[in-house]
């Protein structure tokens, strides 16, 4: 039994769940993580900065993941509307894993796009070392800071508290030093050496790229510590380009991006594919569009005409209201308009205060069906006739 929101659904040619799925696929599809403001995206990097952080790090400390910030960076660098990137930084530092990894990656991404940042307010230790990947940082005149170059591990020694409770922990190993630094017994010698290392090695990595990316030599920036550096005294020391807010520094980025002659254009999608270029690029590979066939853009038009005509013949059918079908033709509505009156007016049927029992289109005759109507059958001899004079 067909049911009256099934025509509706074959009247827009729609399907249940199936086709309305794909929709909502592809219109997510195309949204963004960033802003995008001018051709600048805008990726905010704030909280805590860990590698995985734990559900509890993203609650109370509002923590950032190392790799979704790469992943923001490398789709806005990938997308053909963004001229360039701005890091909005409200960070103090995080934790030491993939921190590096995630500043190199963005220092050889800010190669194909210009790269910026801006505390605002805070760029301090792992914040400061990935900002410092990007080719110009700013930093707010009165509380913005950046800087807090150094690095620091913690060891806790449960040990005193175990043994008020009544607790002994112990730990059966094999390896030399599988267990030193654990929380249940104070640090060894060896423990403490151990670290230290591990910490002077890292300050070392830290100083280097600081070093070589802010164009200050190592000693400099041994020297300046872990200090934090607000407003001019950041620039002055040299961990700053600038001051400016954020504005400041968006407004500067859009400027220099539309400068540095970085193209943006509308999306064309290839045929047979979903790979993307912009208008300049579909120029040079088209230079010279091929020469237009008036002849046969003038059939095509015709036979466009009949298969318009045939569907609004069959909209009308499907929607009991065939009657409709030539006055519809004669004003060369569209498929479009035809789709929409005919909801229109099944509503109206629908509606209780108007509701008919009996429809002008039924009563003791046959209803007419889509291939046997006079229109169908008219529109049909008019296209055999064109062919047949070609």
């Amino acid at each position: 039994m067909t049911t009256r929101s099934n025509e509706v659904l074959r009247l827009f040619g729609a399907k249940p769940l199936l086709i309305e799925a794909a929709k909502l696929d592809a219109v997510y599809a195309t949204r963004r993580p960033y802003a995008l403001q001018n051709g600048v995206a805008i990726i905010d990097i704030a909280g805590v900065l860990a590698n995985e952080p734990s559900l509890f790090d993203a609650i109370v400390y509002g923590a950032t993941a190392y790799g979704q910030i790469l992943d923001e960076v490398e789709q806005a660098i990938a997308d053909p509307e963004v001229r360039g990137v701005l890091l909005r930084v409200n960070s103090p530092g995080g934790d030491s894993d993939s921190a590096f990894e995630t500043a190199d990656t963005l220092e050889r991404l800010g190669k194909q796009k210009p790269l910026w940042a801006v505390a605002d307010n805070s760029m301090f230790s792992a914040a400061y070392l990935l900002g410092s990947s990007a080719a110009r940082i700013y930093v707010p005149a009165y509380t913005g800071g950046v800087g807090s170059v150094g690095v620091y591990a913690q060891h806790v020694d449960w040990s005193e508290y175990n043994r008020k409770l009544g607790v002994k922990v112990t730990y059966i190993a094999e390896g030399e030093g599988k267990t030193d630094g654990n929380p249940d017994e104070p640090l060894s010698d060896a423990a403490r050496a151990t670290l230290e290392a591990e910490v002077a090695r890292l300050y070392g990595l830290l100083v280097s790229a600081v070093s070589a990316r802010r164009d200050l030599t190592e000693d400099a920036v041994r020297e300046l510590g872990a200090a934090l550096k607000y407003g001019p005294d950041a620039v002055t020391a040299g961990l700053a380009d600038r001051t400016g807010t954020f504005r400041d520094a968006l407004s500067d980025l859009i400027a220099a991006a539309r400068k540095s002659g970085v193209s943006v254009g509308p999306t064309i999608s290839k045929p047979g594919g979903n790979q993307a270029m912009t208008e300049e690029t579909a120029r040079v590979e088209n230079p010279e569009p091929p020469p237009i066939d008036v002849d046969r853009i003038r059939a095509d038009a015709r036979q466009q005409g009949y298969a318009e005509a045939r569907e609004i013949v069959e909209l009308c059918a499907l929607a009991r209201m065939p009657s409709r079908a030539i006055s519809l033709l004669v004003r060369n509505a569209s498929v479009g308009e035809v789709r929409q009156q005919l909801l229109e007016a099944m509503v109206a049927e629908d509606a209780p205060e108007i509701h008919s029992h009996v429809m002008p289109e039924t009563g003791t005759r046959t209803e007419a069906s889509a291939e046997s109507s006079p229109v169908v059958k008219a529109v049909e001899r008019m296209a055999a006739a064109t062919k047949g004079g070609k």
